[in-house]
This record gives structure tokens, C-alpha cells and sequence, in this order.
């Protein structure tokens, strides 16, 4: 199991029973499957002549602006992204994915302050853990690191099972200097996984070392499986070493895992931050 960034994109499965909005829902329809498919491409193609057609339903233009902010995201156009999503929400004010993804393209633009104001909406719509979790990360990349601890912790109250809330709570309570082995491991103790991240976690415990990480990442069924593995031990690790004021060896490790994590794991955009912070 990895840990993805949500794509915040509703699929919406709908029967037209009237051909007056045939033209645009075809273009709209066409624009989902594209976006099902990462042809990120053919998704703005679609969902522009969607909007254009003149024809598409009104209930539809915020999710066809979603949709097209969804792909522009992919291709990391984080400008037209935002200004989609500005547009979706004109027209839908509690429009839930859209305050969402808004908050990843504003985090992109390196606005963090209005990424913050996104996330902290979207929580007030649905206080779920993984719009907490995800505060919990814009807090850590303006160095709020209490605050990230705090929602942090909020997120595991409504989910203590996740996996990866539970990593950065290491991380976090670390950096805020609140960080109790005795407490973090009595937390990842109602974990049964053994597998991934499992090794990450052990490490976060004191009970493994990078060197354990690593070959755990060879144990992987595939090589897709290893790569993302991989990718995520360096960001995991490098933390771990700048935790330990070891930035030398952390920043090639951060550096490697921006090049080599998929655009939309939380590895990914976090060793970026990372960097900007370091470098």
C-alpha cells in the first residue's frame, strides 16, 4: 500500500434522458474517461469544448471545471488548475472537491496561506481524517509544526488505523518536540500490518534502520511495487536524517525521491517542500 494525494475528483455516472445537452455531456462524458485514463490531453480538450458547447446542463460546469483542473494538475499547470477550480466554486460555493484540490494547486504555487484557508474550508464541510491529514501537511510546510501535530492527532482519533497519519505523527510530534517513543509505538500497536509501510513505521520506533528499509523495499511483489517503495523509503528517510540533523546525507535522498516518486504520492510533494526548505 502507498500513500496517493486524493485525486478530489467526484465521478458522476449520469443518464441524459433529454437530447437537448447531448453535445456538451458527450464532450463532458468524453473529458471523464480521459481523465479515468490519465490522458490528461484529451481531458482539457474535452471538458473546454464541454463548456463551450453552449449545451452542457448547468448542474455539470463545476464538475467540468473540476474535472479539467484534475488534469491540469497532472501536467503540474497549477495556475490554470486554481483558476478552474476559482470558477467551479463561484458556482458551487460548498463545492467539497473543488476547496480541496484548489488547496494542492495553491500549495504548488507556493501560496501557502491560501492553501491553508482552502484545506481548513474543506474541514468545516466534512471534518474528515484525511482533509485533517492533509492540513496536518500545509501546517508542516509553513512550519506550524504544533499545529500539524495537533491536526495530526485529530485525524488518528477519527482513523487510527492509517498507516501513514501514523508515520507523520512521528514526524511531526518530532519536529514540535513532543515525540514519546513509549507513545508513538503504543499508537502503531493497534496496527496488525507486517507489510508496507510497516518498515517505516519500525523505523519511526527505533526498532529498524535504513539498511532494514531498503530491503524491504527489494521484498515487493514487482518492480512497480519496489519503485514505490523505494521512492517513498527516501523521503521517509531522508526526514528521519534531517530529524537527526543529518542534512548532508538527507538531501540527495530528497532529491532522488522528487525525481523518482509518482506526481501524486504525498512522498513527492513533501520532498519538494522538504528541499525548499533545506536548500
Amino acid at each position: 500500500m502507498y500513500r496517493a494525494i486524493p485525486a478530489a475528483f467526484l465521478l458522476l455516472v449520469v443518464a441524459v434522458s433529454t437530447s437537448a445537452f447531448a453535445s456538451g455531456y458527450e464532450y463532458f462524458s468524453r473529458g471523464v474517461d480521459a481523465n479515468n485514463r490519465d490522458e490528461s490531453d484529451a481531458a482539457i480538450t474535452s471538458f473546454t469544448e464541454a463548456m463551450a458547447s453552449g449545451d452542457l446542463a448547468q448542474a455539470y460546469l463545476p464538475v467540468a471545471y473540476l474535472g479539467r483542473a484534475r488534469a491540469y494538475m497532472k501536467k503540474e499547470q497549477c495556475l490554470l488548475a486554481a483558476s478552474d477550480l476559482t470558477e467551479a466554486i463561484k458556482l458551487k460555493p460548498d463545492y467539497l472537491d473543488a476547496y480541496v484540490l484548489r488547496s494542492g494547486a495553491n500549495a504548488c504555487l507556493n501560496r501557502p496561506v491560501e492553501a491553508l484557508v482552502d484545506i481548513s474550508t474543506a474541514i468545516r464541510l466534512k471534518p474528515a481524517a484525511e482533509l485533517y491529514f492533509s492540513r496536518a501537511r500545509q501546517q508542516w510546510a509553513m512550519g506550524s509544526y504544533s499545529r500539524a501535530a495537533a491536526d495530526a492527532a485529530e485525524a488518528t482519533k477519527i482513523d487510527p488505523r492509517d498507516p501513514y497519519i501514523l508515520l507523520w505523527i512521528g514526524i511531526l510530534d518530532e519536529r514540535a518536540g513532543t515525540f514519546e517513543q513509549d507513545e508513538f509505538s503504543r499508537r502503531v500497536s493497534v496496527l496488525t500490518i507486517r507489510s508496507w509501510p510497516a518498515p517505516l513505521l519500525d523505523l519511526y520506533r527505533g526498532i529498524a534502520r535504513p539498511d532494514d528499509v531498503y530491503r524491504a523495499t527489494r521484498r515487493a511483489g514487482d518492480a512497480t511495487d519496489a519503485n514505490n517503495r523505494k521512492c517513498e523509503a527516501d523521503f521517509y528517510i531522508g526526514e528521519w536524517l534531517l530529524l537527526r540533523r543529518n542534512t548532508a546525507a538527507a538531501e540527495p535522498l530528497l532529491k532522488t525521491a522528487t525525481e523518482e516518486c509518482p506526481r501524486n504520492f504525498i512522498a513527492y510533494a513533501a520532498a519538494k517542500q522538504e528541499l525548499d526548505k533545506v536548500q
